[in-house]
């Protein structure tokens, strides 16, 4: 299946839905994306939901992919992610985390959209 992201606003946080079968490469590149797009807008709130995405990531995988995306989202207040309950390790928002991006992980889209959104 292929991998595709569509790109949406609400109410000034940007939303980036993928699905599909994602590599760790695509990943990165759904990262890269965001980052170019909310550095250029008004954005600074970012939910990444990748509900509807089939992966195969290692551990070290996951440890990069947080880094990764700490580096390209920096700019962001905060950055909420959705992800299958299947797949909530927190391995990737840990990274993210310590390498300094305010990134929280969920499995439900609209209590990540509600924490993206609040300023506490």
């Amino acid at each position: 299946m292929s991998f595709v992201i569509r790109v949406h606003r609400e109410a000034g946080v940007l939303i980036a839905q993928a699905s599909g079968t994602a590599s760790f490469a695509d990943l990165c590149g759904m990262a890269s994306m965001v980052g170019v797009t909310t550095s250029r807008t008004s954005e600074r709130r970012a939910v990444l939901d990748l509900l509807a995405v089939d992966t195969e990531l290692a551990f070290t995988d996951h440890l990069q992919l947080g880094s990764y995306v700490a580096e390209q989202l920096q700019h962001l207040a905060r950055v909420a992610s959705v992800v299958p309950q299947r797949y909530r390790t927190g391995t990737s928002e840990k990274a993210a985390q310590k390498s300094g991006l305010l990134l929280q992980t969920f499995t439900d889209r609209e209590a990540a959209l509600a924490w993206v959104r609040s300023t506490g």
